[in-house]
């Protein structure tokens, strides 16, 4: 039996990197943010799980608390999460390539996109998805910003999703 599932698909990242760097109101996000970001786009139903919930996003547990359950049941979140890296990583690399993801910025674990412009037709494709329109994914790109990731009081502690114990506390 042929299962598909977004997570393994590289045409689908790419789109959901688009997304996230387009829709953002950020210039630049941490590359470990951005995996966090990428990972909840796939699954925004686990987001709830983030214990503890941040005081700064606590106006979006309303919308957080609407997100359907799915029919299919991730079991290890942290394996998954190692398993997409591969599909992340090789979709930021096609985007260095084609020029609309710095690569400077890119060495220094950042994702800031580039000066080039992106083809109408996916600029239409990006604020039309569902997705982006949704409150949680605006909190997601624009709100997660401005949490501390590394510590033991920050987004990868949290999520439960990153190993954080040998991170320096800033950003």
């Amino acid at each position: 039996m042929l299962i598909y599932h977004p997570i393994y698909d590289l045409n689908h990242s790419l789109f959901r990197a688009l997304m996230i760097i387009e829709i953002s109101d950020n210039t630049e996000i941490n590359l470990d943010l951005f995996r966090i970001i990428d990972f909840y786009t796939l699954f925004p139903h686990l987001i709830k799980e983030i214990k503890p919930f941040p005081r700064e996003l606590r106006r979006y547990k309303k919308f957080i608390n609407n997100i359907p359950e799915p029919y299919e049941r991730i079991g290890n979140v942290k394996r998954v999460m190692f398993e997409l890296e591969a599909v992340q990583t090789t979709a930021l690399q096609n985007l260095i390539a084609k020029g609309f993801i710095d690569l400077e910025a890119f060495k220094l674990k950042k994702i800031r996109r580039s000066n080039i412009s992106l083809p109408t037709n996916i600029i239409d494709e990006v604020y039309s998805s569902n997705v982006a329109k949704s409150e949680w994914f605006k909190m997601l790109v624009n709100s997660f910003c401005d949490i501390n990731v590394k510590g033991k009081a920050g987004l990868k502690s949290r999520t439960g999703l990153m190993e954080f114990r040998y991170d320096l506390e800033k950003s």
